[in-house]
């Protein structure tokens, strides 16, 4: 039962934007959410789910459409992400998925998605391949293409002539070395890539012939923080040669506690990652209640955590502009 009543709406910033006619909706829409709950991807995935969680709550409170959360574990892969869509969709009936997180959870889910007609939002999935995932396939974090070419670039303005790659096989870290060593070969620069599976722990072969070829450069390209970590602690270990450029993706740039234990190994690196307002009121209302609900703890991974409250304000404001209908939402974003 679904009528336009005269209303404050709530934008995706948390903002309140005047009057407007809106929709209401009986009852609480439910949501399916996927993100990393177990895991090395839930190192990320289980602050962002508390942030996603602080966002439902003041959304809610706000008044207009409530939204109920249904979250399921997408393990940062694509298979697992599949079974929980395939479970979202047939036994809870929803219309829109918030998430999933990683590249490949998304990518898993979405042609079960495009399938049945169902919307989903991702406020973290980077791959490029997602910008062709389907039309009802959405997110408001942008393409590794962006973050890779920013890199790409900077490594020849630095003066880098030889650079390594050390990437985990997954589709993220693949689409983001793609576009780094495309950008930078373009530049007329030289790439040696080693790689390594989810599952590998000893990189000590892959640091050391990358620092045979005698590289002045390195892309470190891991998908969790706990990769980062076993990476950059033998990394620093085996030592790269004086003046090897370092250049990190964006886990690592917002992985705080390893930057801050290995900083003398990434003094002086290299990183990019999506602009967000750590200034507005509303990143700043999010910080101060999610400390306050974890015991002091400040809010990590600040750029995914913006993108990841802003979704939540993005499906508030579609449902109370078309109502909880998949077709109406994906016209609507």
């Amino acid at each position: 039962c679904i009528e336009p009543v005269e209303e404050t709406t709530t934008t995706n910033t948390g903002e309140s934007t005047g009057t407007a006619s809106i929709l209401t909706i009986d009852g609480p829409v439910k949501v399916g959410a996927i993100m990393p709950l177990t895991g090395d991807g839930a190192a990320y995935g289980v602050p962002l789910q508390k942030v996603a969680e602080i966002a439902l709550a003041k959304s809610n409170a706000a008044g207009g459409v409530q939204m109920e959360f249904i979250w399921e574990d997408g393990k940062c892969n694509g298979q697992d992400a599949a079974s929980a869509i395939q479970k979202l969709i047939n036994l809870d009936g929803v219309q829109v998925v918030y998430g999933a997180f990683c590249s490949s959870e998304t990518l898993g889910a979405a042609p079960i998605a495009e399938a049945a007609g169902v919307v989903m939002l991702s406020p973290g999935s980077s791959s490029p391949d997602i910008t062709n995932a389907g039309d009802y396939i959405f997110r408001n974090y942008p393409s590794d293409s962006s973050q890779a070419a920013v890199l790409g670039n900077l490594a020849s303005f630095v003066n880098v002539t030889k650079l390594g790659t050390i990437t985990e096989e997954n589709d993220y870290t693949i689409g983001l070395e793609k576009v780094f060593i495309e950008t930078f070969e373009a530049n007329g620069g030289e790439v040696v890539a080693e790689s390594f599976l989810a599952t590998d722990t000893d990189f000590k072969t892959q640091i050391t012939k990358l620092k045979g070829e005698g590289i002045d450069g390195i892309f470190i390209n891991p998908q969790t923080p706990p990769k980062a970590d076993l990476i950059l602690k033998q990394l620093q270990e085996l030592g790269l040669e004086e003046g090897t450029v370092i250049f990190v993706n964006d886990v690592i740039m917002g992985y705080q506690a390893g930057i801050d234990q290995y900083t003398e190994l990434l003094e002086g690196a290299y990183g990019a990652q999506a602009s967000y307002d750590a200034n507005s009121a509303a990143f700043q209302s999010m910080e101060a209640e999610y400390s306050a609900a974890n015991n002091g703890e400040a809010v990590p991974f600040k750029t995914y955590a913006a993108t990841s409250y802003d979704a939540v304000f993005l499906l508030a404001e579609a449902f109370n502009t078309v109502g909880n209908n998949a077709d109406a939402i994906r016209d609507w974003l």
